[in-house]
């Protein structure tokens, strides 16, 4: 009961302070972009409804997806706990009598929901301005958004653990490393989250119209193999993250 109202506590006090961040102020910027982007594009007044479709998917898989989620990760998983190494906090908290364990996973409990409000909700603003199109699209491409964002935010929250500017390293493994990795040709591009991702868009969008890519340069995985990909890149990243945390010393978290 302890470790519960202790944990109860964290989330809340991580919650709180990664509303009211700088990461927040700054995700709003490129949702506004893309949000501009969707509204002149005007796909409610194009009257081929597969045209309009295939026209705002392209920009959801290669634009939005590619971006939003990890940007979204990025600000609440790697600050949740990168902001106390930052701050100078992170050796205070764990002097406390609590595990790591529930130390780290109140700091997921905490940013996953935020980097789920984002990016779902920057999915639904965005297809809400598509019209009929967008109906379509969000139906479908909403659990690959979904999962995408969870194991980024896994994957940034290891990034906490391991590095003291976490959120430098996130941002270049997001905007340098997941770009390059998920856009060559080969096996290589299966070391990104992206890939399994646009999988799962791939997989939900051709039953709607979408276009297949071309399997020279792009073979997705099914639905289910991405899904199940994703899901166990999660639980494999965070279970990765406390065994690294539990064993570490962190002095002035340095």
């Amino acid at each position: 009961m302890t470790y519960l109202r202790a944990g109860t506590t964290l989330v809340f006090t991580t919650f709180r302070r990664l509303v009211w961040s700088v990461g927040t102020l700054m995700l709003l910027f490129p949702l506004a972009a893309c949000t501009l982007f969707v509204a002149r594009r005007g796909y409610p007044q194009i009257s081929d409804p597969l045209v309009a479709f295939n026209s705002l998917s392209n920009f959801l898989l290669y634009i939005y997806a590619s971006f939003m989620p990890p940007l979204a990760a990025l600000a609440f998983g790697a600050q949740s706990l990168g902001g106390d190494r930052e701050d100078r906090t992170l050796v205070f908290l764990l002097i406390r009598p609590v595990p790591r364990w529930v130390i780290l996973a109140a700091k997921f409990a905490a940013a996953w929901p935020l980097a789920i409000c984002v990016s779902c909700g920057g999915l639904a603003l965005l297809c809400r301005l598509a019209g009929p199109p967008g109906s379509i699209a969000f139906a479908a491409y909403l659990p690959a958004i979904f999962y995408m964002t969870t194991a980024y935010t896994a994957v940034f929250l290891a990034f906490s653990v391991l590095f003291r500017h976490a959120v430098i390293a996130a941002l270049v493994y997001s905007l340098f490393m997941e770009v390059l990795l998920g856009n060559v040709p080969g096996i290589i591009k299966k070391l990104a989250v992206n890939y399994y991702g646009r999988s799962l868009m791939f997989d939900a969008g051709v039953d709607h119209g979408l276009v297949a890519p071309d399997p020279q340069w792009f073979e997705p995985l099914s639905g289910f193999a991405a899904r199940g990909t994703l899901l166990g890149i999660t639980l494999a990243v965070l279970v990765g993250a406390w065994l690294v945390f539990r064993l570490r010393e962190y002095e002035d978290s340095a």
